[in-house]
């Protein structure tokens, strides 16, 4: 019983690994002008599309299975990637992909209204937990703070710093003299 699936696995072994078909692939660009793209490129998925491209464009890599276990990749996801070359071009291919999903906890008004406010001179945000408050009252909206801290990180570019407690023990005076001094020095 062992025997017939151990047959068919060596029969499909050979055919994926020996005799599998080499495909053609068109690449615009020389070798040259792949390779000129190297400094360029920032980021580890870029690079490694290049250098697949490199590669099928020396015909080092002999089919495109074997090209895709040299990069780790699957061999479909080497041959999206060739697709998304042949309809994209050379530049897209290699930017990074941006994803633009719209949030499903902060509806567009939401994130209008805490725009608006996060850029008021009047009364503006002073920290995260503020506005993990104000949505909840406000909104309704109960968010994790990490996620709320992510999503103003990312789509609303805010950076809310909060001054640090002062502490209980320092003198009076300590903070005057501390700027006098820090003038001082600074301008000599």
């Amino acid at each position: 019983m062992d025997t017939p699936f151990k047959l068919l696995f060596a029969v499909n072994y050979l055919y994926t690994y020996c005799m599998a078909r080499q495909r053609e692939f068109s690449i615009k660009e020389s070798t040259e002008e792949l390779e000129s793209y190297k400094p360029k490129v920032s980021g580890y998925k870029s690079s490694q599309r290049l250098n697949a491209l490199i590669l099928i464009k020396t015909k080092k890599g002999k089919t495109l299975l074997s090209t895709a276990e040299q990069f780790g990749v699957h061999s479909r996801t080497l041959d999206r990637w060739i697709k998304r070359y042949n309809k994209e071009g050379i530049g897209k291919y290699l930017s990074k992909e941006k994803r633009s999903k719209q949030s499903k906890i902060i509806a567009p008004e939401i994130h209008k209204e805490l725009e608006e406010k996060l850029h008021s001179s009047v009364n503006p945000f002073s920290g995260y937990v503020e506005v993990q408050e104000w949505l909840l009252k406000e909104h309704g909206v109960d968010i994790e703070y990490q996620w709320l801290w992510k999503y103003m990180k990312t789509k609303l570019n805010s950076v809310l710093k909060v001054p640090r407690k002062s502490n209980i023990k320092k003198e009076e005076g300590a903070e005057a003299s501390f700027f006098k001094t820090a003038q001082q020095t600074g301008t000599n």
